[in-house]
């Protein structure tokens, strides 16, 4: 029988490689909450457990992405059948801090027998089949761990700082202003790349995705030099409907550089030049992509 802990690092494991295949660029972190902690958070919130509500974070995930976008991407796949509950904050125009963007799901059917049967027995009417995953961005998130340990976690030390609360928000504030200018910085660079035929550096730096190598197939390069029109339709693709097709399929596409073209013409180009440069390789890989 699985402790906690193992299905928990089980849970992360399968995010993992799901997220893996995608190219996503990201960290991932997770915990089980000790018995001290349990019965901290039943000290505090005991008779609202009592009352009827369910502790739904006895496992707990968080995600960190490199690139704001793909906060999105992971909230749809995410949202799906197993989804107990989504809870997100409303941007305010007029303050700047992380959004926080919690989503609770039900512990997977495989690993559901053995977390009834590892919680504390005197606890286990007041939790539920379930998990909590937090979703940050890389600059949210370090600012946020900062934050959360002093100063959320000592609210006292504040009274009367008034001043120096706004500066540590301000603090935040430039994160952001930071990050929008990282992708800035990247969509200028692709569209550069784009102009010196560098198509290898124009896909990295538009789909911002982990590649498998380092570049394309001399036979792509010799391509693409001769078709401006097909190279210019990769580099305004729908980095989304990308991400999002990955994701979605159970069966993954290694990320080379030239799957990655062939797949982006599957999805939107459609031109029968790049279909017949295809290799033997890609087409099975697609033919299993496809099945589910």
């Amino acid at each position: 029988m699985r402790t906690l802990e193992e299905i928990k690092d089980c849970i992360l494991s399968d995010l993992s490689q799901r997220m893996s295949q995608s190219g996503i660029m990201f960290r991932i972190f997770g915990r089980a909450k000790s018995l001290r902690s349990l019965e901290h958070k039943m000290q505090i919130k005991g008779d609202k457990y009592r009352a009827g509500a369910k502790i739904q974070d006895m496992i707990g995930v968080r995600i960190v992405l490199y690139f704001s976008e793909d906060v999105e991407a992971m909230e749809m796949f995410l949202c799906g059948g197993d989804l107990v509950d989504r809870s997100v904050d409303t941007p305010d125009v007029s303050t700047f801090q992380p959004q926080r963007l919690n989503l609770v799901k039900k512990i997977p059917e495989k690993y559901v027998q053995e977390f009834r049967e590892a919680l504390p027995e005197e606890y286990a009417p007041y939790l539920d089949d379930t998990y909590e995953i937090q979703i940050r961005t890389v600059f949210s998130e370090g600012w946020h761990e900062v934050e959360h340990d002093l100063r959320y976690k000592c609210k006292e030390d504040w009274d009367g700082c008034d001043s120096y609360s706004r500066q540590l928000n301000g603090v935040f504030a430039t994160l952001e202003t930071a990050q929008w200018s990282m992708g800035a910085i990247f969509h200028e660079m692709a569209q550069k790349n784009l102009v010196t035929g560098n198509y290898h550096a124009m896909l990295r730096n538009k789909l911002l995705l982990r590649f498998a190598d380092d570049d394309l197939s001399e036979e792509l390069k010799d391509y693409l030099d001769n078709h401006a029109d097909i190279a210019r339709q990769l580099s305004q693709t729908d980095r989304m409907v990308f991400v999002m097709a990955l994701l979605s399929h159970e069966n993954a596409i290694p990320l080379n550089y030239d799957n990655v073209v062939f797949l982006i013409n599957r999805i939107d180009i459609m031109d029968e030049g790049l279909n017949n440069l295809e290799s033997p390789a890609f087409q099975k890989a697609f033919e299993r992509f496809i099945r589910n």
